[in-house]
Formats: structure tokens, C-alpha cells, sequence
């Protein structure tokens, strides 16, 4: 067999076709031959573009501070992914309220609504509202986790509900990203 790489006509044929297209080698050792792209100097980004690159942009900025706080480290343990790809990853998911339990609540001071919310790294905090029929406010705070990696969050009243009709119950969870998710119940 003769080696076309010495043929002058080939040579030269080479030439040609390298200055009007690309040579390009794909994952599986294939070898494609194709004309150069042409972009138009003045295109402009469609608008949902923009906001998946602003998106990805700011989930980027936060992946890059985040990486070392402890609760992506903590989840890298075990498993290949780096901090910077959990933190990224935990930007574009928001956290979850499953579960709103008032069972053993009856309106009175110090007592407990549970809530359960789950994120896919941490459930940075959950925040509890108690509405009455006209949507004004009664009563607002923070819950506190009922035990390390407990799903559950405790929320103890600080006030009396009078509750001729059930009062609105609200549930926000936040996680590390500042991504949140609200629960009512009625």
C-alpha cells in the first residue's frame, strides 16, 4: 500500500481543505472532517439563555466559597464527588417540607409543631408562621432541629391561639444555598 501522506496531490489537497475546515477528533477515535462553523458577529443570547448563564454563574460563585465549609465536606466522605460539585449541585435543589404534625398542638403556650423537611446536603433552618382567617399574622419564629440529621424541627409556641377556626400553618425551610420551600396547612 502506498503512503499517501508523501503523494504531492494529497499534500497538497491537505492544504486546502485545513484553511476552509476543521479536523475533528471525536471520543471514540473517529476522525471528522467539516467545514468550519460560521457565527454571526452579532448574535445575541435568547433571553432564557441569559438566566440559565446568570444561574450558572451564581451557583459557580457559591460552589466556589462553599467548598470548604464543613457540610460539604462532610458529604464528599465516601463517595467521589468533590465539595465544589455538591455545592454546585445544592444550589439548583431546593429544600423540601414533607410534613406538617399538629397533633399535639391545641393553641396553647409551650407546646409543639413538628415539621419535616429534607434538602439533598442540609436543612439550614425552618421557619414557622400560624396565620388566623384573615391571614394576619399570630405568631412567627424559628424551629430547632429535635436531633443531629433528624428530618424533624421542633417549633414550641410562644403564644396563645384562640381558635374558633383553625389557624393557618406555615412552614418555610431554608437550606446552606438560601434555596427555600413552604408547606401550609389549614
Amino acid at each position: 500500500m502506498a503512503n499517501i501522506y508523501r503523494n504531492i496531490f494529497i499534500h497538497g489537497l491537505t492544504e486546502i481543505l485545513v484553511d476552509r475546515s476543521a479536523i475533528i477528533k471525536t471520543g471514540s477515535g473517529k476522525t471528522i472532517l467539516a467545514s468550519h462553523p460560521m457565527f454571526d458577529d452579532s448574535r445575541e443570547c435568547a433571553e432564557t439563555q441569559e438566566t440559565h448563564q446568570d444561574a450558572l454563574r451564581e451557583a459557580t460563585t457559591h460552589a466556589n466559597f462553599a467548598q470548604m465549609q464543613g457540610a460539604y465536606l462532610n458529604k464528599t466522605r465516601g463517595n467521589a464527588a468533590t465539595a465544589y460539585s455538591i455545592a454546585l449541585i445544592d444550589w439548583f435543589g431546593a429544600p423540601k417540607v414533607l410534613e406538617i404534625n399538629v397533633d399535639k398542638w391545641t393553641g396553647e403556650i409551650g407546646e409543639t409543631i413538628r415539621v419535616k423537611a429534607r434538602d439533598n446536603v442540609m436543612v439550614s433552618g425552618v421557619t414557622v408562621t400560624i396565620r388566623d382567617a384573615d391571614d394576619n399574622v399570630l405568631e412567627m419564629g424559628e424551629a430547632v432541629p429535635f436531633e443531629a440529621g433528624s428530618a424533624w424541627w421542633n417549633y414550641t409556641t410562644r403564644s396563645r391561639v384562640t381558635m374558633p377556626r383553625f389557624p393557618t400553618v406555615e412552614a418555610t425551610a431554608r437550606d446552606l444555598c438560601g434555596n427555600c420551600d413552604s408547606f401550609v396547612i389549614s
